[in-house]
């Protein structure tokens, strides 16, 4: 038995070697061999052999001791599993020998996990399945399992991406029974009038959409008054009769938004409530927040109301007959009591936008695209869809009922809130290096030194738009934070908006229904609930993973369809700018691709500016560009440009160098025969 004094010696000896260790702690991701790597909470990378990379799987927390190898190059050893993330995932259905495994769909991550013959579903080599992680292999000794969830199907089948980057991205849409018999009652709501809720059936509101548009959140009605404006707006309103609580609440928590895939819609609330229940359809009334508000001559915003009420929408239009009404007189009713208001709705939109122009930030229209499928889920056809003065009239009244609603809620400290924070904290120094040296001193002076604000950002975009050097506006835009979702009434920055909270549409966003029920809660003087932080930063993770989904799933598309067109020309502009090369989205059908240039080119990457000098030419951000369709690569997503002019500087480079080599070759030899001939004797 050791006495207290040796033990005591002990433990501080244990302490002191724990001491002298270095831990840390980060996420494990994988390569394209069998090792891996730990990116560490302060930015280093720490090695895992393959041994080590055994027990782990892409994306786990860990906590990790770091050593430096014989090469003096940092390495980890897993001390613990502190959050396993590899839960569910996609992959295809291998077999070897007896044994059956899946290959999980993951980037750098190419080991097979084992099948148990309980848990394979009947699936064939080949079939990509949704699978489910039952065994960890850090806890068996770097033996994982899974098992398969559902089977998703082979390429060849009809609309295979969309199964695929539904089951990988977990959008799936399913309705419990209870929230299923609560949209049954939905539907069988009456709504009546009360103290709470106003008669506007007398206004002659009327809805504009694409001739397609089931869900129609949005209706309008304005008219001209001796001091400017009066506009009404209305908003579909299920948050009357979907509860914060409800089962259909918490199915449109979990789902966050309406997500539009290339030819396929997945609602975020039961279908025939969003086109049927609580949709503004023409002639027949329904619930509505209802905002009224006056606007000035000069297009402010010099008040507003709010109230709950019932509608009637009068007309349901489309943007191709409002466009045509308004730029040539085409007539698309009888009824002058609305041509009268879509003819003001026009008038004020376009004040509205001057407005805005001169006291916030408005930014040049960038296009959309409509992907048409055919029977089997592939691109048939891309229309460039561009926004037309419909667009903007209905654009104009969506930012004034959401701009008013930020503002009520703000006074409130209530809601969830639109920001946008401006340029990164993180780049302020690079930001004002590159001011300063492209400004002249006194405007560096005036326009750097309240950069953090918003009205320093402003400041500064409104100068430089009007400046020779409006050249700096793209890469100083790269440098900014992204707008989120927030319970503080931040600034929303790259709009100019002192506060932005989105209520225009509830039958597809959360964000707008929840601040419904909040703007309800302040109409009847409730005490006013707000969302958690935790539930606001899983709403914005929710809609970030929508966004990427439509991504790839366009993405994915277009590198199949793009295939038929290797070869050809396009015009495009320069999207993003790196040391390897550059992005382009091309103009008529907004396909992405990537020009290469090859490691031993000579180049030039000014991070700064975020442009690339190749040869005597300088690629810049938000230029135009002719490319060459070179390659696709649907399996990475991947489509390669090619630009005429950087092949002919590559294949000049390239004769440039072989002819130096070549003289070096000859220079060498002609120097070795000098060497090697004999002194001739001298005449005597």
């Amino acid at each position: 038995m050791f006495d207290k004094s040796t033990l005591a010696q002990l433990t501080e000896l244990k302490t002191a070697i724990v001491s002298s260790k270095e831990y840390g702690t980060g996420t494990v991701v994988g390569s394209n061999g069998r090792f891996g790597f730990v990116k560490l909470t302060d930015g280093r990378d720490a090695f895992l052999n393959p041994e080590k990379m055994q027990l782990v799987l892409p994306g786990d927390k860990v906590k990790v001791l770091l050593t430096k190898n014989d090469k003096d190059k940092l390495e980890a050893k897993v001390e613990e599993l502190l959050e396993p993330t590899f839960k569910r995932f996609v992959g295809q259905y291998k077999i070897k020998g007896n044994n059956h495994f899946v290959l999980p769909n993951v980037k750098n991550f190419g080991r097979w996990l084992f099948l148990p013959p309980q848990f394979r579903a009947k699936c064939k080599e080949g079939d990509h399945v949704l699978c489910e992680l039952m065994r960890h292999p850090f806890n068996e000794d770097g033996k994982a399992a899974a098992k398969i969830i559902a089977n998703i199907g082979k390429e060849a089948d009809p609309y295979f991406e969309h199964k695929l980057i539904v089951a990988q991205y977990g959008l799936f849409r399913y309705w419990p029974k209870d929230a299923s018999e609560q949209a049954v009652a939905c539907k069988k709501i009456k709504v009546s009038l009360d103290d709470n809720r106003k008669d506007f059936t007398h206004i002659p509101f009327v809805t504009i959409d694409s001739y397609s548009t089931r869900d129609m959140d949005d209706a309008v009605y304005a008219q001209a008054t001796d001091t400017g404006w009066d506009i009404a707006i209305a908003i579909a309103d299920p948050s009357s009769f979907i509860l914060p609580t409800s089962p259909i609440a918490k199915g449109a928590r979990d789902y966050a938004q309406t997500v539009y895939l290339p030819g396929e819609v997945l609602p975020m609330l039961p279908d025939n409530l969003a086109t049927e229940a609580f949709s503004l359809l023409e002639g027949e009334d329904r619930p509505a927040l209802v905002c009224q508000a006056k606007i000035a001559k000069d297009g402010a915003i010099e008040s507003y109301t709010f109230e709950k009420g019932l509608i009637r929408s009068r007309s349901k239009c489309n943007y191709p007959a409002i466009t045509e009404f308004i730029t040539q007189g085409t007539a698309f009713t009888d009824d002058t009591q609305i041509s009268q208001a879509i003819t003001t709705l026009a008038e004020l939109a376009s004040t509205r936008l001057a407005y805005r122009e001169a006291n916030n930030l408005v930014h040049e229209d960038q296009p959309d695209y409509d992907l048409y499928l055919d029977n089997k889920g592939k691109i048939d056809n891309i229309v460039k869809r561009e926004r037309t003065i419909a667009h903007k009239l209905i654009e104009e009244a969506m930012l004034i009922i959401n701009l008013s609603a930020g503002d009520l809620l703000a006074q409130h400290g209530a809601g969830i809130h639109t920001r946008h924070d401006g340029l990164r904290q993180d780049r302020l120094g690079e930001i004002k290096a590159l001011l300063k040296e492209e400004l002249s001193s006194e405007e560096f002076a005036q326009y750097s030194a309240d950069l953090s604000s918003i009205d320093g950002f402003k400041a500064l975009i409104k100068m430089l738009r009007n400046h020779e050097k409006s050249h700096l506006i793209s890469p100083l835009k790269r440098m900014c934070s992204t707008s989120h979702l927030s319970i503080e009434a931040k600034p929303h920055c790259n709009q100019g908006y002192a506060h932005y909270a989105t209520v225009s549409s509830p039958l597809r966003r959360y964000a707008d229904l929840s601040n419904h029920w909040t703007i309800g809660q302040i109409l009847m003087g409730k005490k006013v609930q707000s969302a958690s932080p935790k539930a606001v930063e899983r709403l914005n993770d929710t809609l970030d993973n929508g966004r990427k989904a439509v991504r790839e799933t366009e993405q994915w598309l277009k590198s199949q369809h793009v295939q038929k067109l290797i070869g050809q020309t396009a015009q495009g502009h320069i999207r993003i700018v790196t040391q390897q090369g550059f992005g382009v989205k091309l103009d008529d059908n907004g396909i992405e691709g990537f020009v290469q240039i090859p490691k031993n080119v000579s180049k030039t990457f000014d991070a700064k500016r975020m442009t690339l000098t190749v040869g005597e030419t300088t690629y810049t951000l938000d230029t135009p560009v002719e490319i060459i369709i070179a390659e696709s690569n649907p399996d990475k997503r991947r489509v390669r440009f090619e630009v005429e002019s950087i092949n002919t500087f590559i294949a000049q480079n390239k004769k440039a160098k072989e002819a130096a080599k070549a003289n070096t070759k000859e220079a060498a030899k002609e120097t070795k025969q000098e060497t090697n001939t004999p002194n001739r004797p001298q005449d005597s």
